[in-house]
């Protein structure tokens, strides 16, 4: 916890290293109210002081005095990569980056920190926490996150990824989080992309391929309205179009793997539908794990300090998913993430669980 600035110079009862196990159980049981998730996790370690005095209150507090950063990064710390060699693409990672909405209560705190859909006159709904993640497509691993208002573009948001995404990895992302300086970044950390952009960008063809693919270069908007700003360099692109059966929109992908016989454009088309993992993965913390319409965080770093144990909390299930896969000689894209989960939450209120008293001899 010293890494985000969080030590304790007394012992408390509710003491850093519990308030972050609270935190975690409380994710795992999202229909419990407080006490009760008290309650389940005392069911784990009888060893624990007596609770006398202690409320919701001073549960609040004690969030507060944990802080988000804490969450964060023990989030950095334990998200890694869980897919094997053989769900990899021509040797690389396949990974997707994309954003979804959470709503959070609707608090004075959270609505100036987060913001509402509709406008300021005639806001609409609860307010809403933008989280833009990277996961990696074969384990449904998410790998870094972020995390924004709902006025935040994604774009921006997502400029603050950096955690495993470089050399011998392949991203997918959609159009909305096209950006040509974003693109120079990513290549410049040693990633390979595989991007969709919009059909009026990458219309300077340079060479046709033999696979119908072709070279393009691609350049900064001469009428970018960000006055100021020093424009990202051009890039030489491949392009790849097609259409889905039955739709007649024409699908367009560029990517910085130029190599056609390599890389042929039909089997890059196919990869591509990958990225829709990563909308299962935010469908598992949603609906499956996170079990109710709205956080319950009515303080913006209370909010901040949920989502990272959500991840933290998924990325658990997801890794026992892996494990179960392997031992089976399976894929955890046929394993029920449900299941992982309901073995999770009996592990923690078992006495044989992790404790939250110290760290296990």
């Amino acid at each position: 916890m010293g890494e985000a600035g969080r030590t304790e110079k007394r012992r408390r009862l509710l003491s850093a290293r519990f308030t972050v196990y609270f935190v975690l159980a409380m994710c795992l049981f999202p229909q419990a109210d407080y006490l009760e998730v008290l309650r389940l996790v005392k069911a784990s370690e009888p060893g624990l002081r007596p609770w006398a005095g202690v409320n919701k209150s001073s549960l609040s507090r004690a969030r507060q005095r944990l802080g988000w950063p804490v969450m964060r990064e023990l989030f950095r710390a334990v998200a890694r990569p869980l897919g094997s060699s053989t769900e990899s693409f021509r040797g690389m990672r396949v990974l997707a980056m994309d954003g979804t909405l959470l709503a959070v209560p609707d608090s004075a705190g959270n609505r100036e920190t987060f913001g509402k859909s509709g406008s300021s006159r005639s806001p609409m709904g609860y307010p809403q926490a933008r989280v833009v993640a990277v996961a990696e497509c074969s384990s449904h691993a998410v790998l870094d996150a972020v995390i924004g208002g709902f006025k935040d573009s994604e774009r921006i948001v997502s400029d603050d990824l950096e955690a495993h995404i470089g050399a011998g990895t392949l991203l997918l992302a959609d159009r909305g989080l096209w950006g040509l300086a974003r693109w120079h970044r990513l290549r410049a950390q040693g990633a390979h992309l595989l991007w969709r952009i919009e059909r009026r960008k990458a219309r300077r063809v340079e060479d046709v391929l033999p696979d119908g693919s072709y070279l393009a270069r691609i350049e900064a908007n001469k009428h970018s309205k960000a006055s100021g700003t020093v424009k990202a360099p051009p890039a030489l692109v491949r392009v790849i179009e097609y259409r889905v059966d039955g739709q007649a929109d024409v699908v367009r992908l560029i990517t910085s793997l130029v190599d056609h016989e390599q890389y042929p454009a039909a089997e890059l088309a196919a990869l591509y539908a990958r990225r829709w993992e990563i909308e299962l993965v935010f469908d598992e913390i949603k609906t499956h794990q996170r079990d109710r319409p709205v956080l319950r965080s009515q303080a913006p770093d209370g909010v901040r300090q949920e989502i990272y144990a959500h991840l933290i909390v998924h990325h658990a299930a997801r890794e026992l998913l892996n494990e179960a896969a392997r031992l089976h000689r399976s894929t955890a894209e046929r394993t029920s993430f449900t299941r992982a989960l309901h073995v999770v939450r009996r592990t923690v209120i078992s006495p044989s669980g992790f404790s939250p008293l110290g760290p296990q001899s």
